[in-house]
């Protein structure tokens, strides 16, 4: 047990960027949530600074009650179950799975919940060779894509602008 917890730190200080993303928090939002600087948050993300466990379970604590505000964002609960809790993935799989989750970290912001869900179960599943996982990642690529979300734009722009109505 303290051999697979010692993986799992070191796998979520390896992809804590691209989870970070996936979150919708910039280095900044997650220091200010673990009372930290921005510059400790970059200082793990760039292996300058050991993650510890207590940093671990704080920051695990902050996704599973990130992921379980957004569920419609499939993308960070199944990346971080792959890439830090399946502690025997290892080699082309998990090599596979840390490049994915780097380029979903990236278009984490320029999306919103509905596509980067089809963006990241669909990268997942053409990097992922696994067959006793694909079903279940067909099954959330299939519900993500098939989910009547929508998006009130009017609201967005009118809400970001402060338009006052005439009385």
């Amino acid at each position: 047990m303290k051999k697979e917890r010692a993986v799992q730190i070191v796998r979520l200080q390896e992809n804590l960027s691209s989870i970070r993303r996936i979150a919708g928090w910039t280095a900044e939002d997650l220091g200010a949530m673990l009372g930290v600087s921005k510059q400790n948050i970059s200082n793990l993300e760039n292996g300058n600074t050991k993650l510890s466990q207590a940093q671990y379970i704080a920051i695990r604590h902050l996704i599973d009650y990130r992921a379980g505000q957004k569920p419609k964002n499939p993308a960070l609960t199944r990346l971080v179950g792959l890439l830090v809790d399946r502690t025997e993935l290892q080699g082309k799989d998990y090599n596979s799975l840390v490049s994915t989750a780097k380029n979903i970290g990236a278009a984490a912001a320029t999306m919103d919940n509905r596509a980067l869900g089809i963006f990241a179960e669909t990268l997942i599943k053409g990097c992922y060779t696994r067959i006793s996982d694909l079903s279940v990642i067909e099954g959330t690529l299939k519900e993500v894509c098939e989910s009547k979300e929508t998006r009130d734009w009017t609201a967005d722009i009118v809400g970001e602008t402060n338009i006052e109505e005439d009385a």
